[in-house]
């Protein structure tokens, strides 16, 4: 038929194909790989090329599998053997990243190349959400001026008048033109997210190079952007000043001086909550773990309590998960944090038996912090009321989460151990526990600051006095006069 065509001989009419005889599988029966729509010979021929290589590799190059549709029996099975917080990254990352860029490809013609596409797409749309976060804070700052021009403007004269109609008429459309830009504000894909895209793209690739779907795990060739961990800062004057001037944190990840740890206890101490929060400045609980921690995991005799079980919140669903990795572990308790767990008790049983007293059953929950009728809290409750306390304080801000940071640092800055202070957060290693969540205070700069001048100063005053002994010595040689026997 295609001899037939009139136009064959035409250059510019038609396409080539290529079709090439594989190897016979398992079954003896023949394969043979074709497919056409190449504008040249030459780019037919490489593609043979490519798809033979691939065949040699193992890759079942008759799949017409998609990525989407890999993706989706991937998760599938996956959710079976996942956290129910991994899960649901992986399925964000598939629903926002992989599905748009690469969910189109036929599994077989999936290379680095798409992968790497994807991600320098991101890099380049995240400039562009920055310009345009920087063009809504222009906006918003012509539109503030606007407001005051008007507010200020006199209303005495009719011509005063007038001109404070006109500069409401500047102001009404400062202020859409900043509505209608604020409403595109996107936040950018940081880099910490773009990792988590590579290691959802990594496991399920990992699986299509066990199904021959692939030859390689195209996400180790990948080249993302520097993940810089926020390192974390104490709250030094200088800092606070700034903080107060300009409304700035200097880094995601706040502690507090040792001062402003007392003032915020002191300041919460009457707080119903007192308790949770001396858990997580002195024990580094999370949220999580506070929210499900259980009466049967707290042994008051021993003064120990165990984490074994974390409230996970996925969008905004409640779930019971167990800890983190290397997360499930015995805290043991100071002294405070024991006689502030059975006052909490005793309260809470008080609260409950107000309830029945009242002809309204309490909840038969079992765990340690609930609300007054015995129900649970959901985790985001601790956050918010956290977030609160601080603001009423009047102190600068840290995140409920940073408490763990102010834990470890307290903890280390006291002489502590780090392998104990690995234990209490329960972390995998000692690298992350110093790197990450030591914080050094002002005290301990001073302490460090003073060390080397202190252990100079101990060894001139051991000179001295060593000196002084030897020069005691030959003086009182000298006054006994010559030894005996002497010429």
């Amino acid at each position: 038929m295609e001899r037939a065509c009139p136009r064959l001989k035409e250059r510019a009419h038609g396409s080539w194909y290529f079709q090439i005889e594989l190897e016979r599988d398992g079954t003896g029966d023949r394969k043979r790989a074709r497919e056409g729509g190449f504008a040249t010979q030459a780019e037919a021929a490489a593609k043979a090329e490519e798809v033979w290589r691939a065949s040699k590799a193992g890759v079942n190059v008759l799949s017409d599998e998609t990525v989407t549709e890999f993706l989706a029996r991937w998760l599938k099975k996956k959710k079976t053997e996942l956290k129910r917080t991994t899960a649901h990254e992986y399925e964000r990352d598939i629903q926002l990243y992989l599905v748009p860029h690469l969910g189109a490809l036929r599994m077989r013609n999936l290379r680095a190349r798409h992968a790497q596409g994807m991600f320098d797409w991101i890099v380049s749309d995240n400039e562009r959400r920055l310009e345009h976060r920087t063009k809504v804070a222009e906006l918003k700052e012509a539109a503030d001026k606007a407001s005051a021009a008007w507010r200020e403007a006199p209303t005495g004269t009719p011509e005063e008048k007038k001109e404070r109609a006109l500069r409401r008429a500047v102001w009404t459309e400062a202020r859409d033109a900043y509505l209608a830009a604020r409403k595109n504000l996107q936040r950018t894909t940081g880099p910490a997210t773009m990792v988590s895209i590579k290691a959802t793209l990594s496991s399920a690739l990992s699986d299509a190079v066990k199904e021959e779907l692939i030859a390689k795990n195209y996400a180790a060739f990948l080249t993302l952007p520097k993940v810089t961990k926020p390192r974390a800062l104490a709250w030094t004057p200088p800092r606070v000043a700034r903080w107060q001037r300009t409304g700035e944190k200097p880094s995601p990840v706040m502690v507090w001086t040792l001062q402003q740890t007392a003032q915020f206890l002191d300041y919460i101490v009457n707080d119903r909550h007192f308790p949770a929060w001396h858990l997580v400045l002195f024990h580094g609980l999370r949220r999580g773990e506070l929210a499900a921690l259980a009466w049967d995991e707290v042994d008051l005799a021993e003064e120990v309590i165990h984490i074994s079980e974390q409230l996970v919140s996925i969008s905004y669903e409640v779930h019971e998960d167990d800890p983190k990795a290397d997360s499930v572990r015995d805290i043991k308790l100071n002294r405070d944090s024991v006689m502030l767990l059975k006052a909490w008790h005793k309260k809470q049983a008080t609260e409950r038996q107000k309830w029945a007293e009242a002809g309204v059953p309490a909840k038969s929950g079992n765990r340690v912090f609930t609300k007054e009728d015995g129900s649970a809290y959901h985790p985001q409750f601790f956050t918010d009321r956290w977030d609160r306390l601080v603001e009423l304080s009047g102190l600068p801000p840290i995140r409920l989460h940073d408490g763990r940071h102010e834990a470890a640092s307290l903890a280390l800055a006291a002489g502590v151990a780090p392998k104990a202070v690995q234990a209490m957060l329960g972390h995998a290693s000692m690298r992350m526990t110093t790197d990450t969540y030591q914080t050094v205070l002002p005290e301990m700069h001073a302490a460090t600051a003073s060390a080397s001048l202190d252990l100079l100063t101990a060894y001139r005053e051991k000179e001295k006095k060593a000196a002084k002994k030897t020069k005691k010595k030959k003086a009182k040689k000298k006054a006994k006069g010559p030894a005996r026997g002497a010429a």
